[in-house]
């Protein structure tokens, strides 16, 4: 009794504090870099208000900004305006990814402004209001990208409107980061939506077998939270619904009001609210007619959504069906107890996740996705809880039949022994599933084994497939697929991509002297040099065919290319690989072909550029660099 009563305080004492507290520390959003570059940013200004304002106005008006202390701005029915600076230390342009992780909000209007020149960057506009096809960059998060030039600082502009709660939970990544972050999320969300699925067939299946309504009613509730989870974390629009804002934009609140009404029709069931009775079973149908209004409201006339009071009826709704579990479980619901422990969870990870956003704890991605955490042990305990109910309901079925069988045995002796003869009968049976079962069980671990093994030999297969054997490099045919789509990546990020075509110096003289298999050593001490000058990420190092190999460096302009052709050169003139007591001077020649964006041109026609620039550096005397000259310039493809 007294813990459940310290279980109550505790939560109320919780939402207290999350509605009274204010933030203690100056909101810092995240600058991810993980390539080496540096970006400095500047404090963060906000501004409510201003819906019509231009990004001109915003720059020049003298409007009173003020430092943003919290990454939530509550609700802002005439959005906000924010602003902060960032300053590249590089050299060059560099490009870093804004990223907005509330997929929620309306609508996200951002554009650059470069105080040196006093020009404007083009203007990017993201939100489930927006199509993700007019949106700059395809991404469960709203993401912009931000072209920063060389040693000047820049100015970052953010116009943001929203029906629903503003939070502005921003971080800042190079190109290197935001892929591993994207890698993060996708994981993180594919291990939630993988144990969902898991938990969801399984509560199916048990409908399905047992007809019991509460775990249909549990389905319900987990697709529910699987809306919400879509329509959140910006999964839903990126991959169900892309193209249809005016839908969309409805979803936050409908998922939202689902998740409150789905588990009540639940819990009604799966706890026989009904048959306690008193002030729990009142305030349980005040609330789902409360949650199926605003359902309906929400389908039906969105506009009508704003009188309806939503944020403080759900504070109000999480502690009354708290309240109402714990008084069924004080009154001896045995169900009750795990309920209240899956609710409770759920309750915590909440309001780890609103602290966060109110600035009051650290905003990362625990506290980010905290809510998911919670939502996904609630459901495991849930599960739990309807585990232990059919557990509770096979004992009790068990008792009776014990009670039935006593009876049976005082009303009747003779029946005895043919209760007797059933109960062998059974116990064989039992014995014959368990011999069955071990059997199964035993060819399914076969099948497994031989399932593994074949997956083994599928992937031994595949690496065959794509290398050399003698060189384990890459072979041609790999090479030729790559080469195809590292151009069309330099295409679209504006990026130079270069090729080496190598060639060994009268190698058929090594053969021909001192024999293949030595030959075959030779073309592995050189793969091995290629290798280790070819371990950038990106770069592609290939054989291309008996003494000649191909190296793809992308971001390599000609110059640098050519500077790594000679470190390359060097290197393998310093090998000397030794035959018996006599050392073998093996040199190579280097044709360096560039394809400099915007220009285009077909992989075949890269290559042989390359090729005319290796026969030239054969041609001047071999062991030698020849980068390619002006008229063997790539042209655009007419492809």
């Amino acid at each position: 009794m007294r813990f459940r009563r310290l279980l109550l305080c505790c939560l109320l004492t919780a939402f207290a504090g999350l509605m009274s507290g204010q933030a203690i520390a100056a909101f810092v959003p995240s600058v991810v870099s993980k390539s080496g570059a540096e970006l400095h940013m500047g404090p963060v200004e906000w501004l409510p208000g201003h819906p019509d304002a231009d990004f001109t106005a915003a720059h020049t008006a003298p409007w009173q900004w003020q430092p943003l202390a919290k990454p939530n701005l509550k609700k802002q029915r005439d959005g906000a305006w924010v602003r902060f600076e960032v300053d590249s230390n590089a050299t060059s342009a560099e490009r870093w990814y804004l990223s907005l992780k509330w997929p929620v909000l309306d609508k996200v209007r951002v554009r650059l402004f470069y105080p040196a020149e006093g020009e404007w960057g083009p203007l990017m506009q993201a939100g489930d209001h927006i199509p993700k096809r007019d949106q700059p960059l395809a991404d469960h998060n709203l993401v912009f990208p931000l072209e920063l030039r060389g040693n000047e600082r820049a100015v970052v502009y953010m116009q943001v409107q929203a029906h629903e709660l503003m939070a502005l939970p921003l971080s800042i990544y190079d190109e290197t980061a935001f892929a591993a972050e994207k890698i993060t999320d996708v994981a993180m969300i594919s291990l939630f939506f993988g144990g969902m699925l898991v938990i969801l067939l399984y509560n199916s299946s048990l409908f399905v077998f047992t007809r019991d309504v509460a775990y249909l009613l549990y389905v319900a509730y987990l697709l529910s939270a699987l809306f919400y989870v879509l329509t959140i974390t910006g999964f839903g629009q990126l991959f169900l619904w892309p193209d249809t804002p005016v839908f969309a934009r409805r979803f936050y609140a409908l998922s939202a009001a689902l998740c409150f009404f789905t588990p009540l029709l639940f819990a009604s069931r799966f706890l026989r609210v009904r048959s306690y009775g008193g002030w729990p079973w009142l305030v349980t149908w005040v609330l789902m007619g409360y949650w199926g209004g605003v359902i309906l409201v929400t389908l039906f006339a969105p506009s009508l959504g704003r009188y309806l009071m939503a944020e403080p009826v759900a504070l109000v709704h999480c502690i009354l069906t708290m309240a109402a579990v714990i008084n069924l479980w004080i009154r001896g619901n045995r169900s009750a107890r795990l309920f209240t422990i899956a609710w409770s969870t759920l309750l915590v990870a909440t309001i780890a996740h609103l602290l966060a956003l109110e600035g009051l704890l650290p905003l990362n991605a625990l506290t980010l996705h905290g809510q998911l955490i919670g939502m996904f042990a609630e459901f495991v305990l849930l599960s739990m809880a309807l585990a232990e109910r059919i557990n509770h309901e096979r004992d009790r079925r068990i008792l009776a039949q014990q009670s039935a069988l006593q009876a049976s045995d005082a009303l009747a002796q003779e029946r005895e022994s043919r209760l007797q003869a059933q109960q062998q009968a059974l116990e064989m049976q039992i014995r014959n599933n368990e011999a069955l079962e071990a059997r199964v069980y035993e060819r399914t671990r076969a099948l497994e084994e031989a399932k593994r093994g074949l997956e083994r030999v599928n992937e031994q297969l595949t690496r065959m497939s794509v290398t050399d054997a003698l060189t384990q490099l890459s072979n041609r045919g790999h090479f030729d697929l790559m080469i195809d789509e590292e151009i069309r990546r330099a295409q679209r990020t504006e990026t130079p991509l270069s090729v080496l075509l190598l060639d060994i110096d009268h190698f058929k003289r090594v053969n021909d002297t001192y024999g293949h298999a030595f030959g075959d050593d030779c073309l592995r001490l050189v793969a091995d040099t290629l290798k280790q000058h070819g371990q950038r990420a990106g770069d592609v190092v290939a054989r291309y065919g008996g003494e000649e190999f191909v190296i793809a460096l992308p971001g390599m302009n000609s110059r640098e290319a050519g500077e790594q052709a000679e470190r390359v050169r060097a290197a393998v003139a310093a090998l000397r690989p030794a035959h018996g007591e006599q050392r073998l001077e093996l040199t190579i020649s280097i044709g360096v072909a560039t394809l400099q964006p915007p220009a285009n041109c077909a992989p075949s026609h890269l290559l042989a550029c390359a090729d005319a620039a290796l026969y030239r550096a054969k041609h001047n005397g071999r062991n030698q660099v020849a980068i390619a000259e002006a008229d063997e310039a790539l042209e655009p493809s007419t492809s």
